[in-house]
């Protein structure tokens, strides 16, 4: 069942996590895969949020494709990459060190990438209290899940800086509940990334500052698996390409928080394989 069609009824985050998760793996093995796809989404926002900016990107892709595309996530990142490499979805938006992990050894191939380069960005709120990432020395930094790429270029940062293990973080569910934890002065910082930081104001406002900010790398990206027929996934693809072109488009890319995509391969990609056979090697998993 879409999750659109979820939450009309449910009207609350909850609810809507609730009918993602324990419908999603019932649902997709019920779907022929004639004419009928699944796009699954890594869980960066709340559930709620997440549905009512990807469900339309679902439909516009459906249409491109004249094929029915319906919107799956899971309730935490672990779970997530947990389905990817289950290939449990046909197309799949996923963040760069999940596809390195899971989707492409799993046989998904990328299509399409936001314009530009993802970064770890520290936020905080504009008040004086920490102006850099030395101001935060003894204080508490949150951000997403442990495994959320920002999350790991940001203590990679911190680590360069020599604040590794002088600060207490501490890991949330998603970005929002990150910079949540900054605007109620419970954590000094929020590490997130741009995206969801201007999705975010755009919907609640608030003010925070940007003090630091990682090296970067290639973006989260759309991908789909080697079993979707050739001719939708090139549809997809050119319609991914044609929005910044169309009004209707633009709309789509306001909500997600991007200027546009770009073609993406799979090469573009090893500079993060590199970067997680460092954090493994580190101790990292």
């Amino acid at each position: 069942m879409p999750t659109a069609a979820w939450g009309r009824r449910c009207g609350g985050s909850v609810l809507v996590a609730v009918a993602l998760a324990t419908l999603a793996l019932a649902g997709e093995a019920a779907e022929p895969r004639q004419g009928r796809y699944t796009l699954g989404v890594f869980p960066y926002l709340p559930p709620g949020r997440l549905e009512r900016l990807y469900a339309p990107v679902a439909r516009a892709l459906g249409e491109a494709a004249g094929v029915r595309v319906v919107l799956r996530t899971r309730g935490s990142f672990e779970r997530f990459r947990e389905a990817l490499a289950e290939a449990r979805f046909d197309l799949v938006f996923v963040q760069p060190f999940d596809y390195v992990r899971a989707a492409a050894p799993a046989g998904y191939r990328p299509l399409a990438h936001w314009r530009g380069r993802l970064r770890a960005v520290f936020v905080t709120r504009p008040d004086g209290t920490a102006a850099t990432l030395a101001d935060l020395r003894g204080r508490r930094v949150a951000m997403p899940p442990a495994d959320a790429a920002v999350s790991i270029l940001g203590r990679a940062l911190l680590a360069e800086r020599g604040l590794a293990g002088a600060v207490e973080i501490v890991h949330l569910r998603n970005h929002f509940a990150c910079i949540r934890q900054v605007l109620a002065r419970t954590a000094a910082a929020c590490v997130t990334a741009a995206s969801p930081l201007r999705v975010y104001r755009a919907r609640f406002g608030g003010e925070l500052h940007v003090i630091a900010s990682s090296a970067p790398i290639p973006p989260s990206l759309f991908a789909v698996h080697a079993r979707v027929p050739e001719a939708v996934a090139q549809r997809w693809r050119e319609a991914l390409l044609s929005w910044e072109r169309t009004g209707a488009g633009r709309r789509l890319l306001r909500g997600l928080g991007f200027d546009g995509f770009v073609p993406a391969n799979d090469a573009e990609y090893d500079a993060v394989r590199a970067i997680w056979r460092e954090v493994t090697a580190g101790g990292g998993s």
